[in-house]
């Protein structure tokens, strides 16, 4: 489905400089994700596990800190098994890798054999009867097949996303999420281009996890530790008439499937509180990542904000 792009509208398009010299390195992984994305799956995955591997013992920064994450999410797991999270979760990177150009290259077909949406019966409802669903969506790497999904059965769907400091980078990305129509704005066009989409009928992506500072934010708990967090999902749905339904973005390795896991609608907000908004959102986020918790993307800094005089976490290290 396509739709008129508005001046607000993030759509990057081709350019000419993206031939020069300073993107071939771009091409050179365009050419072999191509190439990937028309393996089997089981040896598009088995590339993509062993190149996420070794990314993962060869950037100790980033390890460092998802391990970080990790140990004041998970006081309780032994360090054995954080490593052991941590070397799964960088074979995911590489195998989100490897299918990345599946979303460009391959059809809507393959798209809809290899995709499931497991706990469908809870958006189905609102679907068919246009009323928008704004999905709680936490990062996760295979995080835009569900809503490509969704966008070649027709669905209008938007989002917002912080559009990548290398241009032709952004340029495919973009493409991808919007090869069967839909919107993406720019965040610095602020939210209320995205509640604008809502209210004219598109299905949002909304992903609130990544830490915004305290001053915008609830501090509120988050696994074994406290998250400074959003709290604006109840305002968003006294904005539109939209419905709030958590889903997370999986990745079934061993049946190649590309997943979309979705909980029951959120029909207890608006609380009234905006700090009891903020620990319902993450209840829903911690449900979602507790089954599988290597899908995460726990290199985020999403625990840098602290109360006054609490060290940055990631500075310890």
């Amino acid at each position: 489905m396509t739709s008129p792009q508005t001046n607000f509208e993030h759509r990057p398009t081709f350019k000419t400089k993206f031939l020069a010299p300073k993107y071939w390195g771009v091409w050179l992984y365009v050419v072999f994700a191509v190439i990937c994305a028309w393996l089997p799956a089981r040896v598009r995955d088995f590339i993509g596990a062993q190149i996420g591997f070794r990314m993962g013992k060869r950037n100790p920064r980033t390890r460092v800190r998802a391990r970080v994450n990790l140990s004041l999410c998970f006081p309780q797991w032994s360090e054995t098994k954080r490593e052991a999270v941590l070397d799964e979760m960088f074979k995911h990177i590489g195998m989100s890798l490897t299918a990345s150009a599946t979303l460009i290259v391959r059809s809507s077909r393959y798209l809809e054999k290899h995709t499931e949406l497991i706990g469908e019966e809870h958006i189905t409802p609102y679907l068919e009867s246009g009323q928008p669903i704004i999905f709680m969506v936490p990062h996760t790497w295979f995080i835009d097949f569900p809503g490509v999904l969704l966008a070649s059965r027709g669905y209008p769907m938007t989002t917002m996303v912080n559009p990548q400091k290398n241009e032709f980078i952004d340029y495919l990305m973009q493409k991808g999420r919007i090869r069967y129509g839909g919107k993406i704005f720019g965040r610095g066009a602020g939210i209320k281009c995205l509640l604008g989409a809502i209210n004219e009928g598109y299905s949002a992506y909304y992903l609130p996890d990544q830490d915004h500072g305290m001053k915008r934010s609830e501090y509120v708990p988050f696994f074994g530790t406290h998250k400074a967090t959003l709290p604006g999902l109840g305002r968003m749905i006294e904005a539109t008439n939209a419905v709030v339904i958590p889903m997370v973005a999986n990745y079934d390795r061993q049946r190649q499937k590309f997943q979309g896991i979705i909980r029951p609608p959120m029909l207890d907000l608006p609380t009234g509180d905006l700090a009891q908004d903020a620990r319902r959102m993450n209840e829903e986020i911690e449900a979602l990542i507790t089954p599988r918790p290597e899908q995460y993307m726990w290199i985020l800094k999403v625990l840098q904000s602290r109360p006054e005089g609490e060290p940055d976490p990631y500075k310890r290290h």
